[in-house]
């Protein structure tokens, strides 16, 4: 077994589901499906080409961890990455809502991939997200240096977050 070389980094991980994939396959078959998922990948691929701060780091499913080299950038990309779904959703070429989730903070590099408990966070935030929502981390908005340009950000508040101790605090940030 090769060894991996673990490192430390701080930024932003962003998890992304498609909201009704499961029914959406069984309706149209799998290779409907695999093509909707190729179609989501060119989507953030074209995000992530104009901003070189973010990465895919795995395709989960119907799902993708992306990860930021910073909080300003995670915000940036994600609402990038929305607006650019929701407009593939309005020409007619993308059929299901995404639902989005940010956190800041460390996380390990671990080869290609990151572990941690910002990673872990971040993909709870997503669970908890409904079709075309955005949340985010207050650990996000306080780690911005540029929170509040231009973005409407509404509380939710404190929420339980499966396998952490502390609340969690959210926002919903309006891509609109």
């Amino acid at each position: 077994m090769n060894p991996v070389s673990e490192a430390a980094c701080t930024g932003a991980a962003l998890f992304t589901d498609l909201v009704g994939f499961t029914a959406y396959t069984d309706s149209v078959g799998d290779a409907a499906a695999v093509g909707l998922l190729d179609r989501q990948t060119e989507i953030v691929g074209s995000v992530l080409q104009r901003d070189s701060a973010g990465r895919l780091v795995k395709e989960l499913g119907d799902g993708l961890m992306i990860w930021f080299d910073s909080a300003d950038a995670g915000l940036a990309g994600a609402v990038e990455l929305m607006h650019a779904i929701e407009d593939a959703r309005r020409e007619g070429s993308f059929p299901l809502a995404v639902r989005m989730g940010l956190h800041h903070g460390e996380a390990i590099e671990r080869g290609d991939d990151l572990v941690g408990q910002t990673i872990n966070i971040a993909a709870r935030v997503s669970a908890l997200a409904g079709p075309g929502e955005l949340l985010v981390s207050d650990d996000v908005m306080g780690a911005c240096a540029r929170a509040g340009d231009g973005l409407l950000a509404s509380p939710i508040g404190p929420v339980s977050v499966k396998g952490v101790s502390a609340p969690v605090w959210l926002q919903r940030i309006d891509v609109a």
